[in-house]
């Protein structure tokens, strides 16, 4: 039998599932039949996924942070500083901070509305087991009690590079309870990737880390937060019942479950200020947003979203796109639509919405509080007109 990892298994119980991946027959002998299948449509682009966990109790919105190295100081753009995560540590032990295991935040989304009592709920990811992850943060976190997940990419740990984890320690990890999720087999660009080949890669990691570890990972996170329809397609078609990129904003249940958004945690946004306002920060609630697939086949795309009527006043609401700054916006009622006064360049593209809200402190009849209502999203064009999906002669 193959555990799922999808929770802690100190709190949360394992299942059975079936080895889905038969479905995706032998490398050398997938037929055109079985990827169309796959790649034609994905109950994650219509529906929200499973219930993996137990987050009964807990609220339907989450901070999720995504850590990738610990002082690796010659790595700003992918390291924090040690000072900086362990002043984050002391900032996610204080009373009003509840860091909560991620399959227990994901299975809290289909809660109803929970009262806000004050409290902050955080989910901690750390993306590619570094070998910093194991020598400095993992100890760390440890002795703070905080659960956090891992995701892992399984060829950067069977390649055997001193940079990063070996299989023992990622066991030594998952004996304690730390959840393992993944990030495919060669970390590379998902979206770039042939139909075979991505399916090639899914179901080569899901292979590795259930032969090393006796484990079924539920939760992936895409490389470098590159993601698509067909992407999205593939990993739901696996198993998987949630997905995360590297967009900011906060997990709701307003959200598909295969685009969650994290904030990036790194040498340059980890600042006390930075931080602050990241984990104090609320869900932005849109809804029937363009273009509706992240892999772009126009690098100048019209965005657009509806903003939920309980997010107020839309004024002031602004929105910054990569490289590009404040965006313009043509408003009807609470639709949206931003203007790009350039093009996307290839690869990756952000666009961040932020707007300011002054509420009451919970529990108080005076005393107000500022916190930041946040939308990422995040986009991916090709670089080269053959990146765009198809299926491969």
């Amino acid at each position: 039998m193959i555990r799922i990892a999808g929770s802690n298994p100190m709190s949360t119980k394992f299942a059975a599932v079936p080895d889905i991946c038969h479905l995706m027959v032998k490398s050398a002998g997938i037929s055109a039949v079985v990827i169309a299948g796959l790649f034609a449509g994905s109950s994650a682009l219509a529906q929200q996924g499973a219930v993996i966990a137990d987050g009964a109790s807990l609220k339907p919105a989450t901070v999720v942070l995504a850590y990738y190295r610990f002082g690796e100081d010659e790595y700003p753009d992918s390291s924090v500083r040690l000072d900086q995560f362990d002043a984050h540590l002391d900032v996610l032990t204080e009373p009003n901070i509840n860091v909560v295991d991620l399959p227990d935040a994901i299975a809290a989304l289909d809660n109803p509305d929970v009262p806000d009592d004050g409290t902050r709920q955080i989910a901690i990811t750390i993306d590619n087991a570094y070998r910093s992850v194991y020598e400095e943060a993992w100890p760390r976190l440890q002795a703070a009690g905080l659960p956090f997940t891992l995701f892992i990419a399984t060829d950067l740990i069977d390649g055997g590079a001193d940079a990063y984890m070996t299989w023992d320690e990622i066991r030594e990890l998952v004996d304690a309870g730390v959840t393992i999720g993944l990030r495919g087999a060669s970390h590379g660009h998902l979206p770039a990737l042939g139909d075979l080949d991505l399916l090639k890669d899914i179901r080569h990691s899901l292979s590795r880390v259930e032969h090393e570890l006796d484990i079924t990972p539920r939760l992936f996170s895409y490389p470098y937060g590159e993601y698509g329809n067909r992407v999205i397609n593939v990993v739901d078609g696996h198993g998987f019942v949630a997905a995360f990129g590297q967009h900011s904003g906060v997990m709701d249940s307003s959200v598909n479950r295969f685009t969650l958004p994290r904030f990036p945690i790194t040498e340059q946004f980890a600042g006390p200020d930075r931080f602050e306002l990241a984990v104090n920060a609320l869900p932005l609630v849109v809804s029937d947003a363009t273009p509706s697939d992240h892999a772009l086949a126009d690098p100048r795309p019209q965005v657009g979203f509806t903003v939920a009527r309980d997010m107020g006043e839309l004024n002031p609401l602004n929105c910054f796109a990569s490289d590009q700054g404040m965006l313009q916006q043509t408003r009807i009622g609470r639709r949206i639509e931003l203007r790009l006064d350039e093009d996307f360049a290839p690869g990756r593209a952000r666009i961040n919405c932020t707007k300011p809200e002054t509420r009451l402190v919970p529990g108080s009849r005076t005393r107000t509080e500022t916190r930041w209502r946040w939308l990422g999203l995040h986009y991916y064009l090709p670089q080269y007109e053959t990146e765009i999906g198809g299926l491969e002669p």
